[in-house]
């Protein structure tokens, strides 16, 4: 009896994943009971959290790091007062009728130089969202970080929560963010 539940057993196990497939929902085959689950809620905003169609933050070349010099001393090593940097970032994507909303994250560090005094520096931080050669948004904020003179790395946590395009552009938009001089009134 053993031998033929043996040579049944590929036959049903086969048969099982193929009316798997088949199910109209397919969060289903990997989590069957999953079909009665609803898209997790933002408690803030009380909306459906949109991941697939989510574009991710992207790092353009020469933005993850950001050098401060005493003035006059740009490229001089002794002159720097402070050097910044990107260490991860996220996102997370609301719709809201026909717009996009996505809270974008940063976290980094800063580390003083030879030129440093304690006290609170502010990093320009821009995040920018563009479709094709279209902005569609676009905003250079500053991130305050306190900072002790030749004391250990301070670390910051940027947060903007006002992201905001139209629904219908997020899957071929880039989310953009990074570390922007300026000036300020660009986009």
């Amino acid at each position: 009896m053993s031998q033929i539940l043996l040579r049944f057993a590929p036959v049903m196990l086969c048969a099982g994943l193929i009316a798997g497939c088949t199910s109209a929902d397919p969060r289903a085959v990997l989590n069957p009971g999953a079909s009665n689950q609803q898209a997790p809620i933002d408690p803030v905003t009380g909306s459906e959290v949109v991941q697939g169609a989510c574009p991710a933050v992207t790092l353009r070349e020469g933005t993850a790091y950001y050098t401060s010099y005493a003035k006059g001393g740009d490229g001089d090593a002794s002159k720097v007062i402070y050097q910044s940097s990107i260490a991860d970032t996220t996102r997370q994507c609301r719709i809201s009728g026909d717009q996009m909303t996505v809270t974008v994250v940063i976290s980094g560090r800063v580390v003083t130089g030879p030129a440093a005094k304690s006290g609170e520096v502010n990093l320009p931080i821009r995040v920018a969202v563009l479709e094709g050669e279209n902005v569609l948004y676009s905003e250079l904020q500053t991130q305050p970080v306190a900072v002790t003179a030749g004391g250990p790395a301070a670390q910051f946590i940027f947060t903007n929560a006002t992201v905001s395009f139209p629904a219908s552009a997020s899957a071929s938009a880039k989310l953009y963010a990074g570390f922007d001089p300026g000036p300020y009134n660009t986009p």
